[in-house]
């Protein structure tokens, strides 16, 4: 693995922290959050690096993911809802529309709020453990065993991404309740592979499938839990049931997908290459 890799995201971060305006479009918000994401999964993955740096770098970078992503749910289940057909619907996909519009106001307050409460220190701990990452990329600080063990190779016995792998593999029979936390766990498995340069490519395509697609399910399931708090489950009607449609739908594709990337890639305890 190529430690040097990381240091661009951290980057990214850092100019993102420093630029964002007050009121950030979807595309801006976007990036923060995915940019804070993959930064939670890498930097977790190299805690024994620097452990002090580490966990005070989530710890900082962690109110902010969070406030990003409620806004970036109510962009995208915005958008979702504004899709579909309007025929019929008396109103209601108006009125639903206003509430998610009401409710992005609300969190691009609250991400600008923690941006304002952590931007100099996170700002501080990401220039931080990009010394550290360097230092290490260029032997000035040599790498401990634990590292060794955690990001020596994609796939090897004992390393970060073969543990991953095997808890995906062992993963219960998946449904509804445990899905979501599935796709966690192959979003950072996802991450942790980006940073080899021969990592099986396939792969990594398969594993942002998954995570799209049970993402994709997972942005309705929200959409039908709010239309559900808002509407009137008579007057609404029409639009609640499309909505559970749609969700339905979502989910019998996120559940083949996501079995099928068990089938082929997920059978063989630590090798997840494909069988021949």
């Amino acid at each position: 693995m190529e430690l040097n890799r990381i240091e661009k995201p951290l980057e990214q971060m850092r100019e993102l922290l420093k630029s964002l305006p007050s009121d950030p479009a979807p595309e801006e918000v976007h990036k923060l959050r995915t940019r804070a994401r993959h930064i939670e999964a890498v930097v977790a993955a190299l805690e024994p690096v620097n452990g002090k740096a580490a966990k005070q770098l989530v710890k900082t970078i962690k109110p902010v993911r969070k406030a990003a992503g409620g806004v970036r749910d109510m962009d995208v289940l915005t958008a979702d809802l504004l899709g579909m057909p309007q025929d019929g619907m008396n109103g209601s996909l108006a009125r639903l529309a206003e509430h998610l519009r009401n409710m992005r106001q609300q969190g691009a307050s609250d991400l600008m709020d923690a941006v304002s409460q952590q931007r100099k220190a996170a700002r501080r701990q990401l220039k931080k453990f990009v010394r550290t990452v360097k230092s290490v990329a260029e032997g000035k600080k040599p790498a401990r065993i634990e590292v060794t063990r955690a990001l020596a190779s994609e796939d090897g016995d004992g390393s970060l991404a073969s543990d991953l792998i095997e808890e995906l593999r062992r993963w219960p029979r998946l449904n509804a309740r445990n899905i979501h936390s599935f796709r966690l766990k192959v979003k950072e498995l996802r991450y942790i592979l980006q940073l080899f340069p021969h990592a099986d490519e396939k792969l990594i395509a398969a594993l942002g499938k998954v995570k799209d697609e049970i993402g994709d399910w997972h942005d309705w399931q929200q959409l039908g839990e709010i239309a559900h708090t808002v509407l009137d489950t008579e007057s609404d009607k029409a639009l609640l049931r499309r909505i559970q449609a749609v969700e339905k739908r979502k989910f019998i594709r996120a559940l083949a997908s996501a079995e099928s990337l068990r089938r082929h890639y997920l059978q063989a305890s630590g090798n997840h290459r494909k069988a021949s």
